[in-house]
């Protein structure tokens, strides 16, 4: 890292050289003068022809012209749904293949020669570091050099994972990494970089983006993924994700939902052509599974103690959580908590246990068959 650090910082050493002379040239005018040179007034044809079209380059996640960054946990599908978004576009002539420029810094060997056979087919151009002579260096240079050149417009970069190319951490580095990234959308490029969520979630369960807000600040577009749930057995599993936008300059979608499906030795093809858009419904549904299986695990060591109590005909409430405090470090509230909200007709919806009113009004509990039905 320190040498990457090291040439970045001589990239924008060389940067300031430039400014510098270019301002050492401007001395014979005078400062009226040299403030006008610097107005776009009179080149707004200029600037429309270099402007580029603005069509999706992920549908409804990025667009081009635009940079966008994609936040998410290791093992969510980044990589996969980034890559299944550019296919769909390519395959709907919405953008080129072959001016997609998939830079892939995250990957072992054996991922990155998968990922570049399947890109081959859509001819996008996969660059890895220490291949070909290509270094993380060249990715800040070409861009630059693009954007003064004329030649950004229509090209996309895709940036995995941006920890790789700037210190997200390091306020300085991410500024002068998005000044780079702005001249680049700026001339008409589209640049969309994957980076990682940090471990702690917010106070609605959801991700937060790692490193400083910085790269958040700067870029024009941000999407959250989080996984919503993950169903099957381990020799198939279906994983449902939502993106969340917390940041936009354009018509993206605020929320949107993929599945895919997982294999036993599935190939990555597999994994590609599992990968479905699924609607709000399906996603709320998932969601409110999600919870109710998660609520039941969070209640799972109480609930066992509760029928351990009812079957040895300890089946009074009062003396049910007293058997359960005493045998559990758990508040006899968080007991009685449980014991309420777990009463009810349905097993199949979470309840565990029924109660009869009995003599002086005692309310006495009896399990729930496992197959319960209503009427």
């Amino acid at each position: 890292m320190k040498e990457e650090k090291h040439n970045l910082e001589k990239i924008i050493a060389d940067w300031d050289k430039e400014d510098k002379l270019a301002r050492e040239n401007d001395t014979k005018f005078t400062l009226l003068e040299q403030l006008k040179n610097f107005s776009i007034t009179g080149q707004s044809g200029e600037l429309m022809a270099r402007m580029a079209s603005e069509v999706f380059v992920m549908k409804d996640i990025a667009i081009s012209g635009q940079w966008t960054t994609i936040y998410g946990a290791p093992n969510t599908g980044k990589t996969l749904l980034t890559l299944w978004m550019l296919f769909e576009q390519i395959e709907n002539f919405e953008i080129s293949g072959s001016n997609i420029f998939y830079v892939n810094a995250d990957d072992n060997n054996k991922g990155y020669v998968t990922k570049t056979k399947i890109a081959e087919k859509e001819n996008i151009e996969m660059l890895v570091p220490n291949e070909n002579g290509f270094t993380i260096d060249h990715v800040i240079s070409f861009m630059q050099r693009l954007a003064k050149s004329g030649e950004a417009k229509g090209i996309v970069f895709i940036l995995d994972t941006l920890k790789k190319f700037t210190d997200l951490m390091d306020k300085r580095a991410a500024s002068s990494f998005g000044n780079f990234a702005r001249e680049f959308v700026s001339s008409g490029g589209s640049l969309i970089c994957l980076a990682h969520t940090n471990k702690h979630k917010n106070s609605d369960g959801k991700g937060v983006y790692s490193g400083t807000s910085d790269i958040v600040d700067d870029c024009d577009c941000v999407f959250v993924i989080d996984k919503i749930s993950e169903t099957g057995s381990v020799l198939n599993k279906v994983h449902k994700v939502e993106f969340t936008n917390i940041k936009s300059r354009g018509n993206v979608a605020s929320k949107i939902g993929f599945s895919y499906e997982t294999f036993i030795d599935c190939h990555y093809l597999d994994l590609l052509a599992s990968v479905k858009r699924i609607g709000e419904g399906e996603l709320e549904k998932s969601k409110k599974d999600q919870k109710f299986k998660k609520d039941l695990e969070d209640d799972d060591s109480i609930i066992s103690r509760i029928n351990e109590a009812i079957k040895v005909g300890i089946e009074t409430k009062i003396k049910i959580i007293e058997y359960v405090h005493e045998t559990m470090d758990v508040s006899k509230s968080k007991i009685k908590n449980v014991l309420e909200k777990r009463t009810g007709e349905e097993h199949a919806l979470g309840y565990r246990w029924n109660y009869e009113i009995k003599d002086h009004n005692t309310y006495v509990y009896s399990l729930l068959p496992m197959r319960s039905h209503s009427k």
